[in-house]
């Protein structure tokens, strides 16, 4: 039923009284001389003739509702869905990149120890960063490609901000023995940041894919063609940091005494781990790295969101 003139001015006035001055419901209903439970009646109905209107105000360029889905259906505390122009890897790669540095503040603060990856899209983020609230940051896993993208690259880029002291790791992500590797996990340098993995609270972390390839680990030199097939048939489809995945989250661990990386029971231990990828073809090796349950959050793209939950 319409309400008249007189009754939706009434309805407004109450409203406003009580979602825009604040007051309670007793003390309009003091001003009014109406009762406490008439005043609630009246903000119901206010409701429902429209007189008030909720709107719920998102970051704009996130898919609000995707990202709702997405953390329920895995069970995850954070879930960014990105929306992009266009379904691509390089869209994907700067646009999340770039949110991720504008989260950085929501994810750390000044007595947290950020860990960090490689990968392109990271180092995205730290180019758009002009400051880091945190007390250290760790690079949690070797050079794995090119220099310009590695953990390396991210780490000397964010030691260049105020008040942050970086650990970083001057070795190769994978080595080609494991001899090799604990010889180079006593160098000081390094075993002194190996030593802060346990040490990190806040963990950022690009993911790579093997099933397509699109992954810097995957080309690491010490990873030879034989390397790669077995690892293959095996069913890997995916890494993070150097732990290497199946379609179902299961831990490959041929690669592991070989590697210079945050071990998996390492990762599973802080509190905050998340996921900066999308793309399509990332999108097969975030479902699995997802389905490990070794992420606690996601941050990737509503086309890659949309596919994620249609799978």
């Amino acid at each position: 039923m319409d309400v008249g003139p007189l009754t939706h001015f009434q309805l407004a006035h109450v409203a406003r009284e009580h979602y825009v001055q604040g007051k309670s419901r007793v003390k309009i209903a003091e001003e009014t001389g109406l009762s406490r439970f008439k005043v609630g009646r009246m903000l119901e109905e206010a409701v429902a003739q429209g007189v008030i209107r909720f709107e719920i105000v998102s970051t704009p360029g996130i898919d609000l509702e995707l990202s709702m889905l997405l953390k329920q259906r895995y069970s995850l505390d954070h879930a960014i869905a990105v929306e992009l122009p266009v379904d691509t890897d390089v869209e994907a790669a700067t646009s999340l990149g770039t949110v991720a540095a504008t989260l950085i503040e929501d994810l750390v603060g000044p007595e947290d120890i950020l860990g960090l990856t490689s990968g392109r899209t990271l180092n995205v983020m730290a180019r758009q960063l002009r400051s880091l609230p945190c007390r250290a940051v760790v690079q949690l896993a070797g050079v794995a490609g090119p220099i310009q993208e590695s953990g390396l690259e991210v780490i000397r880029r964010l030691a260049n901000l105020p008040e942050v002291q970086p650990w970083p790791i001057y070795a190769s992500l994978i080595m080609s023995d494991a001899q090799t590797a604990r010889g180079v996990l006593r160098e000081p340098g390094i075993s002194s940041a190996v030593e802060m993995f346990d040490e990190v609270t806040v963990a950022l972390c690009a993911i790579g894919s093997w099933a397509p390839p699109n992954s810097l680990m995957m080309v690491n030199p010490a990873i030879t063609e034989v390397d790669r097939a077995r690892l293959l048939r095996q069913g890997v489809v995916a890494e993070i940091a150097a732990t290497t995945l199946t379609d179902q989250g299961q831990v490959v661990r041929d690669l592991e005494d070989r590697s210079i990386a945050i071990r998996e029971h390492q990762l599973r231990a802080i509190p905050a781990r998340i996921g900066v990828a999308g793309g399509p073809s990332k999108t097969r090796a975030i479902r699995a790295v997802l389905a490990s349950e070794l992420l606690t959050g996601i941050v990737t793209d509503a086309f890659t969101a949309g596919r994620l939950l249609a799978g």
